[in-house]
């Protein structure tokens, strides 16, 4: 897909995109860092460059967690940006104007601290609870807004939510491009070596963080020399 794109498209990213025959491909990091982490290096190797959107509110992840920050601080080494991910679910459905913006902010902020660099752009999760007025901003809280008015203006959409192709199939997409600008929206755990159902790449992940903690312990109580009763 990669490859496909290049050869109809320039990679932009969130800071430089508006020129004409431009390609914004973006990860929505929704179950996995260490899917992402895969596919950042595959393109790496390609040459192109990717924006990476962290959820701090994720169910599947901890954020804060050394491995999972590792893999985060791998990503911006392979040269490819960190954005943020917001689910304003969390904050339940009175979150509106000034103490959306705060929330917004803050986990901006957690995001910045932690990695050495503010977010580049802003995506939503599950935002279908938000006033879509509330989406329209092209900047949001000094970050690019991937729904904002200029970019869903500007640029055609393709998206793997839920492990489909909702909407346009992104091979056929490519293949025609006629789209002049275009944003493809990805989710790492959808993308794995073998072919499955969505449901059992999204088990596959929750199943590899389970067997990490799991070595986690046995390798701590091993270290310190402490009982590991099973």
């Amino acid at each position: 897909m990669l490859r496909l794109a290049k050869a109809s498209y320039r990679y932009v990213d969130f800071s430089t995109a508006g020129a004409s025959r431009t390609i914004l491909w973006r990860h929505d990091c929704d179950a996995s860092m260490h899917r992402a982490l895969k596919l950042a290096a595959i393109e790496a190797e390609e040459g192109v460059k990717a924006t990476y959107f962290l959820f701090p509110r994720c169910l599947y992840y901890n954020l804060m967690s050394a491995d999972v920050a590792q893999c985060v601080r791998r990503i911006k080494s392979l040269g490819h940006d960190i954005a943020l991910h917001f689910d304003p679910t969390y904050y339940g459905e009175t979150l509106r104007g000034q103490a959306l913006l705060q929330a917004i902010t803050r986990e901006r902020d957690l995001i910045a601290g932690e990695f050495g660099s503010p977010p580049v752009a802003i995506s939503f999760h599950l935002f279908g609870i938000l006033d879509p007025s509330e989406l329209e901003d092209d900047i949001i809280a000094g970050m690019v807004n991937a729904y904002g008015r200029s970019l869903r203006a500007s640029y055609g959409y393709v998206s793997d939510s839920n492990g489909v192709w909702r909407h346009r199939r992104l091979k056929t997409v490519l293949e025609q491009a006629t789209d002049d600008r275009l944003q493809v929206l990805t989710h790492p755990e959808w993308w794995t070596p073998e072919v499955m159902p969505p449901r059992a790449r999204l088990q596959r992940a929750i199943d590899g963080y389970a067997s990490a903690m799991g070595r986690w312990y046995d390798e701590i109580t091993a270290t310190h020399d402490r009982p590991n009763i099973r």
